[in-house]
């Protein structure tokens, strides 16, 4: 409730800012009734989402904002988004609550059901959206069809991650590339260090990432890694994952199609997922989203 009530402040102060005067605000509903597997039975999630952004200047020089708001359906509310940017069109800096760049695009990831088994490595320990109040930043340069973005986590409370991530994306044509680097810690506590890397084609209409990590606790030495490959063709999606920790394997497949509802611009999106690890350990099951955009 503390952090909904801060958030409700600072969307308030840019509606009001003279910078901002013409935010723009929206809002949707997302809604999941998931059937699974090995005794877990039904369940039912999902959140109110309330957005507001707002850009002033132009490519020579701009201030932009993005606060979001979640009302969740067990009752309680959170953040999302909350951060500011500044700069330009070739550099600029964002700070606040925010998620850097990509480096294992999940793609239609409506519903996983993870065994449990592996957690593996997805190049995302300093990408953000911390719990805990750690400073947040990330500084991008933008030289035509390659980029350079470099995060950095810092905090001083015992528990919380700090540490600098650089990511370097690369366009041409109908593919990308995005290659990335982690060191982090937490306070206190353990030391990670990792790699990631994705690939993305533009197939037949469609999107294929090819996403690749290595990461590896310094303070236990047990290695996690992560390498998987989806796919999305306009409202299908399908992706194979295999997370390894140590020597434990979990293979992960899922797939999701969404179905326009009449002419309102809802969607109704059937899914499944089937999780399984070398320690015959298994998770499976269905679900059924209901996404609308008031």
């Amino acid at each position: 409730m503390q952090r909904f009530i801060k958030l409700s402040a600072v969307m308030a102060a840019v509606i009001a800012a003279p910078a901002f005067a013409a935010p723009t605000l929206d809002a949707n509903l997302e809604l999941d009734t998931k059937a699974q597997g090995q005794g877990r039975g039904m369940s039912q999630g999902g959140r109110v989402e309330f957005n507001i952004a707002g850009k002033a200047g132009d490519d020579n020089g701009f201030v932009a904002g993005r606060g979001t708001l979640l009302v969740k359906s067990d009752g309680t509310t959170g953040a999302d988004d909350m951060w500011g940017q500044i700069g330009t069109k070739m550099a600029d800096v964002k700070f606040g609550r925010f998620e850097a760049a990509d480096l294992f695009p999940a793609g239609k990831d409506v519903y996983v059901d993870s065994a449990g088994a592996a957690s593996g490595y997805r190049a995302n320990k300093l990408r953000g959206r911390f719990d805990g109040n750690p400073a947040h930043l990330a500084l991008s340069v933008n030289a035509g069809a390659a980029s350079f973005e470099l995060g950095v986590a810092e905090s001083k409370t015992t528990g919380e991650i700090k540490g600098v991530r650089p990511v370097v994306s690369f366009n041409a044509g109908p593919a990308s590339v995005k290659l990335g680097l982690e060191s982090a810690k937490t306070v206190g506590g353990a030391k990670y260090e990792g790699f990631g890397a994705t690939v993305g084609l533009n197939v037949a209409g469609g999107t294929v990432n090819l996403n690749a990590a290595n990461g590896k606790n310094k303070t236990t030495n047990v290695k996690d890694t992560s390498v998987g490959v989806t796919a999305v063709f306009g409202p299908a999606g399908v992706a194979y994952v295999q997370d390894k920790t140590g020597s434990v394997k979990q293979n992960t497949i899922y797939a999701a199609y969404s179905i326009p509802l009449w002419n309102t611009g809802a969607t109704v999106t059937p899914a499944i997922s089937s999780s399984s690890s070398s320690g015959v350990q298994t998770k499976s099951g269905v679900a059924v989203r209901v996404n609308y955009a008031f």
